[in-house]
């Protein structure tokens, strides 16, 4: 992949793309794109703090309350779970129970377990059970093969 950089006297900042095909790596360039693009909030002690999709290690919902987890912070956010994954979906945010979502960049590794279940191990040592109903989307999101 060849990067350009072209600077000058333009209106605006506009990023182009060229590619033969949209592979895993360009999606990949497009997702950290996105990324620095979107912005979230989340709550925590009556204060409004702002994140960044990739700052989410995961989040849950819990007696219909959304919670988001950073690398040293529990936040509550407004949005749905099914909201977080519709916006935030192409940025390696995928859903591994009813109530669990994940953000793939801060999966350091998997287990495998009983009845079809993997454990995740995130890059801050927490680990999630993965429900059987969503392991084989995890595994293609991850690229594993059987």
């Amino acid at each position: 992949m060849k990067i350009r950089v072209e600077h000058g006297d333009f209106e605006e900042n506009v990023i182009v793309l060229h590619c033969r095909e949209l592979d895993d790596e360009m999606l990949d360039v497009l997702s950290l794109l996105r990324e620095h693009s979107h912005k979230l909030v989340g709550y925590k002690d009556g204060e409004a703090h702002i994140l960044k999709p990739g700052d989410i290690f995961y989040a849950e919902a819990v007696d219909g309350k959304t919670f988001l987890y950073t690398v040293d912070m529990v936040l509550e956010t407004h949005q749905s779970l099914s909201s977080l994954l519709e916006t935030y979906g192409d940025m390696q945010l995928i859903r591994i129970g009813k109530s669990q979502l994940v953000n793939l960049y801060h999966v350091a590794k998997l287990k495998s377990l009983p009845n079809t279940r993997i454990e995740i191990t995130l890059k801050n040592s927490e680990r999630l059970i993965v429900s059987r109903h969503y392991t084989q989307n995890l595994k293609e999101n991850l690229g594993i093969q059987e």
